[in-house]
């Protein structure tokens, strides 16, 4: 008889150390036959925000590395802030280097929220923001590098704030945004809980898509999977598309 707990497919996560969100949700999201195997990456106590952002870039590698000779297929890195201090252009580089390094598809999640918005065919986005005003402004700059018209919506207090928000916040943050068709609703940043949110969002014109949403699906597409129930029934106008 076919072992029914050994799975088809092995991929790598990389998750900031304190960030809640991304494993629940990930394994909502991926099709049952993918084990994910996460690694967190460093702890670095005393630093800002912007401290760790910028020291992230450098941790990726070392990452990737960690999961030594376990057969992953893909990895994800599970982080939004570092790549917004890049052009989208660098950004789409630094992703294809990161994949030489074990000769796999290597998503970012920046870079999976471009895929996503360009499978939709929107040339504009409603940015819903978790971070402090700086890095609100870092990450609609990326989004208007790459051609896109961005309406900044932050949801914050001034501090960051994603890793603390519940998904009643998020809910009720999202309904307080204009609705309009073919303009999706971007919830940028992995430590927020997103799913419940879009789920009670889908009677919406414009579709909303979180970080982990488009994350998950272009890892899916990565391994040459279809999407999971989940991710299709929360992203179907993404999930269409070929």
């Amino acid at each position: 008889m076919t072992p029914r707990f050994v799975p088809a497919h092995r991929a790598g996560l990389l998750v900031p150390s304190a960030n809640p969100a991304v494993e629940p949700e990930f394994r909502a999201l991926m099709p049952d036959a993918v084990a994910l195997h996460a690694t967190r990456l460093p702890v670095m106590p005393g630093t800002t925000l912007a401290e760790r952002n910028a020291a992230y870039l450098e941790s990726f590698a070392p990452g990737l590395a960690s999961f030594g000779e376990l057969p992953i297929e893909a990895a994800a890195v599970a982080l939004t802030g570092a790549s917004y201090a890049m052009t989208p252009d660098e950004d789409e580089a630094f992703a294809t280097r990161l994949g030489g390094i074990r000769g796999i598809p290597v998503v970012l999640a920046s870079r999976a929220i471009a895929a996503a918005i360009t499978a939709l065919g929107a040339r504009e986005i409603v940015l819903f923001s978790p971070y402090p005003d700086w890095l609100s402004a870092r990450a609609a700059a990326y989004w208007r590098a790459a051609g896109l018209t961005v309406t900044e919506i932050s949801v914050s207090d001034g501090t960051f704030r994603a890793y603390e928000m519940t998904a009643e916040e998020v809910t009720d943050g999202l309904a307080r945004v204009p609705d309009r068709a073919g303009v999706p609703v971007i919830l940028s940043g992995t430590g927020m809980p997103t799913l419940d949110a879009i789920a009670g969002s889908l009677a919406r014109k414009g579709p909303v898509i979180s970080s982990n949403v488009a994350t998950a699906w272009a890892f899916t597409r990565a391994l040459g999977l279809p999407p999971s129930p989940v991710l299709a029934s929360l992203a179907p106008a993404l999930v269409t598309r070929p």
